[in-house]
């Protein structure tokens, strides 16, 4: 009887995440003398300053039309030395959560825009930290380089990547862009941002910097494996309930670093809050306002457009929140587009 008792137990347990886990570590830059004695980056030793140990309350944002992350840290008490170091030299941050007993990994790594430090009260001083994801990458960045002609959209991300000042990597791009080549050569002279965005426009695609610092470029439309869809419940990081909005679907969780952009998750439909419809005073629907039933998903699988986490080490916050878009199965439209021709934009 005990050992049934022990098994039913671990078996209502399995998925339900335990111990807060995190690694919020802050990047100064190192520096060595060449073969012709001058002062030149050392990537490989960069100095890396662990606040983990501290009060550290942070949040990333990122949505579909953006091709940069945001994120705002701030980093309570720091001794005055280390401080200092940061304010002057600091270039980067890395943020790692999640839970021991469940999903952990990178959260966001990105460059320092702005370092800044306030008082809160009498006792408490706060470091604030502005970083970027994908912004030096895309916009900063630049390209000088010529196209051959039959250049095919795979080539191209390629070559810009490959061409720009500081050279990028490309990861996963979808196999469903338009297959038409060049039909003459181009050159190119612009940001990379310029280049992926013209690309994309004309395949209904999207390209962001994804977690391995690489150039992502994927359609709205592409197949989604089945091991990408996440399935929530309130066992297993749902929090509240799912709430219907004209952009889509809101759903907050616990915080779960899995949780990217085109990410598939799965709720029951049932729970989620409808939406009073927008009437005038004529008596006629909100012609702005889109249908609810366009919205949900027969199967409760929403793609994320639009991703937000959110956490405080010394306090309760420890979320992801999603703005999910239904889209009629893995291989199917989006349920706000009718046909094919149509563009999400």
């Amino acid at each position: 009887m005990a050992t049934e008792t022990n098994e039913t137990a671990t078996q209502e347990r399995k998925g339900r995440l335990y111990g807060r886990k995190w690694k919020i570590t802050i990047f100064k830059p190192a520096y060595k003398q060449d073969e012709n004695g001058k002062t030149v980056r050392d990537t490989e030793h960069d100095t890396a300053i662990d606040v983990s140990a501290l009060r550290c309350v942070f949040q990333t944002k990122q949505n579909i039309e953006s091709t940069a992350v945001l994120c705002t840290l701030a980093i309570y008490n720091m001794n005055a030395a280390t401080e200092g170091s940061v304010l002057t030299e600091g270039f980067q941050v890395s943020i790692v959560g999640g839970y021991q007993e469940g999903q952990y990994g990178e959260i966001f790594t990105g460059d320092i825009v702005q370092i800044f430090r306030n008082r809160e009260n009498g006792v408490d001083y706060r470091l604030e930290i502005i970083a970027l994801k994908g912004m030096l990458m895309f916009n900063a960045n630049y390209v000088r380089s010529t196209l051959a002609a039959g250049s095919t959209p795979r080539a191209i991300a390629e070559a810009v990547a490959q061409s720009a000042d500081t050279p990028m990597g490309v990861g996963e791009v979808s196999e469903n862009l338009k297959q038409e080549a060049l039909p003459r050569g181009k050159v190119l002279f612009g940001t990379p941002a310029k280049y992926y965005t013209d690309l994309c426009v004309g395949n209904d695609a999207h390209f962001w910097e994804d977690e391995d610092g690489k150039v992502t470029i994927k359609k709205v439309d592409d197949e989604i494996p089945e091991d990408k869809c996440l399935f929530l419940t309130p066992v297993t990081g749902l929090v509240g309930t799912p709430v219907y909005s004209d952009d889509g679907i809101h759903i907050k969780m616990l915080l779960d670093c899995r949780v990217k952009l085109y990410t598939l998750i799965k709720i029951d439909n049932d729970i989620i809050q409808r939406q009073a419809m927008q009437i005038d005073v004529s008596g006629k629907e909100n012609n702005n306002q889109l249908p609810q039933q366009y919205q949900f998903d027969k199967d409760g699988e929403y793609q994320v457009f639009s991703v937000a986490h959110s956490g405080d080490t010394w306090g309760d916050t420890w979320i992801t929140e999603v703005v999910g878009i239904g889209r009629n199965g893995r291989k199917g439209l989006l349920t706000a587009v009718q046909n094919a021709e149509q563009s999400t934009r």
